[in-house]
C-alpha cells in the first residue's frame, strides 16, 4: 500500500485550489523529465495530468532506484506535449496541445503561474540556466511556428515567426556578460536555426546535407562548447564552432543503424 497525498487542481479567479485525489489513474505518458543531480522524474501524459515521482536508490543494487512517492499534478486540459527541468531557478515547465503553459515549484510541488497568450497547441519550451528566460513553442495560423520569449516572472520579451515548423528548443549557457547566449530552434527541415536571446535576430542556421529529417530534440554541452542534435530518423550529431573543430568534421552517430545490425 502507497498511503499517499494527491492533490488536483480546481481553476477559481485563475487560482488553483488543493484537493486530495486517490491513486486510481493509467495514465498515457507522452512527454518526460528528470532533475539531473535528484532523483524527481517528472511525466506528462495524454489527458493532462502530470506525475512526479520521488525516487531513491536501492541500498542492495545501486543501479535500481525505487519510487518512495509521487504527486499528480493538474492544470492541463490536454495532452503536455513537453516538460523540462530548470534546476537552478526551481521550476518545471509543462506546455500543452491546450495552448496552456504552466510554471510548477520543483520543491513543494505546486503551481506558480500560466504564461498566457498562446492562442494554439504549444509543442515546444525550454528555459536558460543561466537566466531563467524560457522560451515556448506554438503552432501559427499561417502555418510554421511562433516563438515566444519569457523572464522567468512571466513577462513576454519579444515573439518572432518562423516560416518553418520548430520541432524543439534549447538555450545556450554561456555567463552573462562573456557572450551573447542564443536560442537554438530544430526545424521540421533539418535545420538549426540560432536566435539571439537578446532580442530574438537570427544569428546563423546550421544544415547539414546529407539529412533533412526533423531535428526532434537538441541540447549544449555543460561546457556550452558542442550542441547535440537528434533527428526523426534516429541519427545523433555534435556540432562545435569551426575554431574548435580543428578542421574535423562534426561527430556523427547512428543509432538506427546500430538497431538494424542487431
Amino acid at each position: 500500500m502507497w498511503g499517499l497525498a494527491f492533490s488536483v487542481w480546481f481553476y477559481i479567479s485563475d487560482q488553483p485550489t488543493n484537493v486530495h485525489h486517490p491513486p486510481f489513474l493509467l495514465l498515457q505518458v507522452t512527454s518526460c523529465a528528470w532533475v539531473p543531480d535528484g532523483c524527481q522524474l517528472f511525466t506528462g501524459s495524454k489527458c493532462g495530468v502530470i506525475t512526479a515521482y520521488s525516487n531513491r536508490f536501492t541500498s542492495t543494487t545501486p543501479s535500481e532506484m525505487e519510487v518512495e512517492s509521487q504527486v499528480h499534478l493538474y492544470g492541463h486540459t490536454g495532452e503536455v506535449t513537453n516538460l523540462f527541468v530548470c534546476k537552478p531557478y526551481s521550476i518545471l515547465i509543462s506546455v500543452s496541445s491546450d495552448g496552456t503553459c504552466i510554471l510548477w515549484d520543483l520543491n513543494r510541488l505546486c503551481y506558480v503561474q500560466s504564461l498566457s497568450g498562446h492562442k494554439s497547441p504549444v509543442t515546444a519550451v525550454s528555459a536558460s540556466e543561466t537566466t531563467g528566460d524560457i522560451a515556448t513553442v506554438c503552432n501559427s495560423e499561417g502555418g510554421g511556428s511562433d516563438l515566444r520569449l519569457w523572464t522567468v516572472n512571466g513577462d513576454l520579451i519579444g515573439h518572432v515567426h518562423c516560416r518553418e515548423s520548430i520541432c524543439s528548443v534549447a538555450f545556450s549557457n554561456q555567463p552573462e556578460g562573456v557572450s551573447v547566449n542564443v536560442i537554438a530552434g530544430g526545424l521540421e527541415n533539418g535545420v538549426v536555426r540560432l536566435w539571439s536571446t537578446w532580442d530574438l535576430k537570427p544569428v546563423r542556421e546550421i544544415t547539414f546535407p546529407k539529412s533533412s529529417k526533423p531535428i526532434i530534440s537538441l541540447t549544449y554541452s555543460c561546457d556550452g562548447h558542442h550542441l547535440y542534435t537528434a533527428n526523426s530518423e534516429g541519427t545523433v550529431m555534435a556540432w562545435c564552432r569551426r575554431d574548435q573543430q580543428r578542421m574535423k568534421l562534426p561527430m556523427f552517430y547512428s543509432f538506427l543503424s546500430s538497431y538494424a545490425a542487431g
